[in-house]
């Protein structure tokens, strides 16, 4: 997985994909985003900006002097969820 942090138009943003194509000299090619990678209890409203901005891209080629950063990250071991059963009397 990859999180690329990039600028457009003066907004900051930060995607996680699978995989990235920088074959291109002067493009960096996101593909399969995953919007998914941070959720948690708390709604984050820079995340659900980026979500609304780029829900319906397949694939996103952002000039390389875009890029501030690009960090290649682990993927999150889904955790499975036990439930417990009390029995109260």
């Amino acid at each position: 997985m990859f999180k690329v942090h990039f600028q457009i138009k003066q907004v900051e943003y930060e995607l996680v994909a699978e995989s990235l194509d920088l074959s291109h000299p002067y493009f960096v090619s996101i593909k399969h985003i995953d919007f998914d990678f941070e959720e948690g209890m708390v709604v984050n409203p820079h995340l659900e900006n980026t979500r609304k901005r780029f829900r319906d891209t397949e694939t996103l080629m952002i000039p390389l002097q875009n890029c501030s950063l690009i960090e290649q990250i682990r993927t999150p071991q889904k955790k499975a969820h036990s439930a417990r059963v009390v029995v109260f009397e």
